[in-house]
């Protein structure tokens, strides 16, 4: 019966963030201490520089802010991300996303999760994608240093495309932005972990398709590797990778950034 009405309470989160209308942002964390009445914050800042594979190899700086709040059984993530590249006199190229997540009953091995974000990226034509879904999620975790965590469920997605990133030969002679609406299932698999005192290394892969071509999915990895070298700064390299088998536009299928960032914990 809990269960039950978790998943209820995640239903009525998501269909009331469809109204603020992909990959999925990885945002999370490992915590299996004792549920804390007691509000608890966690955040950080992070700026670094990136490069970036599509059409061209593209070499820009990023900032990023994450946040979260832990109140007994409720656990809330909010992530953000702003990029701007300089490539040409008159050719500025901006990325960045906005997420928010939340997770009821976060300690148990079998939860739900929702979540909603909208993200940006017009180095490749993406004008604006705005998704919100659900999961269903197992955690497994060992002796508090690893976690694996599987996860599936529903997701909605809204997405507007240009022709910046196609090549000149591939555009139609009166382009116009395609707007696609789609819900599709959203299955994830994740592995985080210590790799040693003061490092640790988190390992995320998503598999996102329509019901009514499923074997035709997009396929985003994430890799995020972060040293402590102190109490209140991190080295963090990140690295994310997307392999879409059917572009709404023709360009690449596959495309990745790379990152190296100062995180400062607060």
């Amino acid at each position: 019966m809990k269960l039950f009405r978790n998943i209820w309470m995640m239903i009525c989160f998501t269909a009331a963030m469809q109204k603020t209308s992909a990959q999925i942002i990885i945002v999370d964390k490992i915590d299996t201490t004792a549920y804390n009445r007691k509000a608890k914050w966690d955040g950080d800042l992070t700026s670094g520089l990136e490069i970036d594979k599509q059409k061209l190899t593209l070499y820009d700086a990023t900032s990023g802010l994450d946040a979260s709040l832990q109140k007994y059984h409720e656990f809330y993530i909010f992530s953000a991300s702003d990029r701007f590249t300089y490539n040409g006199p008159q050719d500025f190229l901006n990325t960045g996303y906005l997420h928010l997540r939340w997770r009821h009953d976060y300690k148990d091995q079998l939860h739900a999760e929702s979540y909603v974000q909208y993200n940006w990226d017009t180095k490749i034509g993406l004008r604006s994608r705005v998704v919100t879904g659900m999961n269903m999620r197992y955690n497994f975790w060992h002796r508090r240093k690893w976690e694996m965590t599987f996860a599936t469920g529903l997701m909605y997605e809204n997405e507007t495309w240009d022709y910046a990133a196609v090549d000149s030969v591939k555009i139609p002679a009166n382009p116009v932005d395609i707007k696609m609406s789609l819900l599709k299932s959203n299955s994830y698999i994740k592995w985080e972990g210590k790799v040693s005192d003061n490092a640790s290394i988190a390992i995320a892969v998503f598999y996102q398709a329509t019901f009514d071509d499923f074997f035709q999915p997009r396929i985003a990895t994430n890799v995020n590797f972060n040293v402590d070298i102190s109490k209140h700064f991190t080295l963090q390299l990140q690295y994310a990778g997307v392999y879409n088998s059917i572009p709404v536009v023709p360009i690449f299928n596959f495309y990745y950034s790379l990152s190296n960032n100062l995180v400062y914990k607060f």
